[in-house]
């Protein structure tokens, strides 16, 4: 059962009760109220009959005079008087108000009180013409209150299909928006972020409906930004592939090939008078030994950087600048590390920026200078900047390609922002990070609004 229908009901349901309860309420106010008429219609007679039979001495017609007293009483709504022989013969009798629109039988059961019957003696000269009877007659004030009773009963129908009406409309545009936003959502989790949701309506239903879009078009954005991700890494696990591949056909097949050399030049050698010739070409075999050793150490590096980071952030520092160094030439690189260490994570986190954006620098801007720093601040926060006086940026940020996403991605997760752009004098780039160190976290968290 839908939530409009849900409330609909509920709502039909305490407007029934009150139709009900409000029908309770009128049937026992008409029941009082006939009976508060019928004795007042009583009253009225009883005087009437009084006033008119007072001066009975000078009454010249007594029985004309009590035959037109009867005639009086025609048309009157509740009451009927009979002129009643002494010897019990009806003289006279008067006649009821016909109305005009009467009750339904069933109502006048459930209202209808028994006649109550007056007996009036009458004075002499009256007296010897027989009395006067007023008989109550409930029919006509029981039409009133059925004429009331329509009328507020047609009111509170009115009323009741007024507000069920508004409240079905007032819901329309909620439970549309519901709708709607059922059948975006399994759009969107069937890998949809196409839908979008009508952002009219009230105030609130607006709000929903704009939030519901901002959040689609974010996982649209991380969508796109992830499948661009996967293929830039497709793209670099390659790229890493071919570097292995060349260093190992460039480096490290040349030394093996002088190694086999080396090893067929010594089986052919005379062991016994060879022996200067024979110590020489050992030598050169450890010396190729050596030079694949530290070449395979290289590509270990580049492999698993965080091998250099068991001894130590300095020693993996040092390490990237001599890799670097060692394979472009007059290039200064200088480093300022206010500590030995910032922590186990932060030490990572401070090597990555290091090494991406040293690698960009020097493969994108042609620097003779790079400058890289880390410190921590008097506000708890660790400051980590690298900067070059090469060519610049030629793009935005934002077209960089994996290692900037990545390298922004893990100074973000750990609730730290990063800038990135030219520099101010005009030459060269700037890499800034701006990350919370582990013992100001705790006072960050108490500012975060619940």
């Amino acid at each position: 059962m839908s939530l409009r229908v849900r409330l609909l009901i509920s709502i039909a349901l305490v407007l029934a009760f009150t139709l009900i309860l409000g029908c309770g309420l009128i049937y026992w106010d008409a029941l009082a109220k006939v009976d508060t008429e019928m004795t007042a219609a009583l009253a009225v007679g009883l005087r009437t009959v009084q006033n008119a039979t007072d001066d009975a001495e000078e009454a010249v017609n007594p029985l004309r005079q009590l035959e037109l007293l009867v005639e009086d009483f025609n048309g009157n709504r509740h009451l009927r008087a009979f002129l009643m022989g002494n010897d019990g013969i009806e003289i006279d009798k008067s006649t009821l108000l016909i109305p005009s629109d009467p009750a339904p039988e069933w109502f006048n059961d459930l209202l209808q009180r028994e006649p109550e019957d007056v007996h009036i003696f009458l004075p002499p000269p009256f007296a010897r013409y027989g009395s006067i009877i007023l008989s109550t007659d409930s029919h006509n004030e029981i039409d009133e209150v059925w004429n009331d009773f329509v009328i507020t009963i047609l009111t509170l129908a009115l009323f009741c299909t007024l507000v069920l009406a508004l409240v079905y409309f007032s819901l329309g545009a909620p439970m549309r928006l519901l709708d709607n936003m059922a059948t975006a959502f399994k759009r969107v989790g069937d890998g949809d972020y196409r839908p979008r949701i009508r952002d009219k309506g009230p105030r609130e239903v607006s709000i929903l409906a704009r939030r519901f879009n901002e959040m689609v078009a974010r996982l649209a954005e991380i969508e796109h930004l992830n499948r661009r991700l996967q293929s830039q890494l497709a793209t670099v696990q390659e790229e890493e592939r071919v570097d292995l591949a060349r260093d190992l056909h460039d480096e490290i097949g040349p030394l093996l090939f002088a190694l086999n050399m080396d090893v067929s030049t010594l089986r052919l050698q005379d062991w016994t008078h060879s022996r200067e010739r024979i110590i020489s070409q050992l030598d050169a075999m450890s010396s190729a030994i050596g030079a694949i050793q530290s070449h395979v150490r290289s590509m270990l590096a580049r492999l698993r950087p965080a091998v250099l980071l068991d001894l130590g952030l300095n020693h993996a520092v040092d390490n990237l600048v001599a890799f670097w160094s060692k394979r472009h030439e007059g290039i200064s690189v200088r480093v300022e590390l206010e500590r030995e260490s910032f922590g186990e994570k932060l030490d990572t986190t401070i090597y990555r920026i290091f090494q991406e954006s040293l690698t960009n620098a020097l493969r994108h801007g042609h620097p003779s200078l790079v400058e890289i720093k880390a410190s921590g601040d008097e506000h708890g926060f660790l400051n980590v900047e690298v900067r070059d006086d090469g060519t610049g940026l030629a793009t935005s940020d934002e077209d960089f390609g994996l290692g900037l996403t990545g390298m922004r991605e893990r100074i973000e997760s750990a609730g730290g922002s990063l800038v990135v752009g030219n520099r101010g004098d005009g030459q060269g780039v700037s890499v800034r990070a701006r990350i919370p160190l582990p013992d100001c976290e705790e006072a960050l968290a108490k500012e975060v609004v619940p």
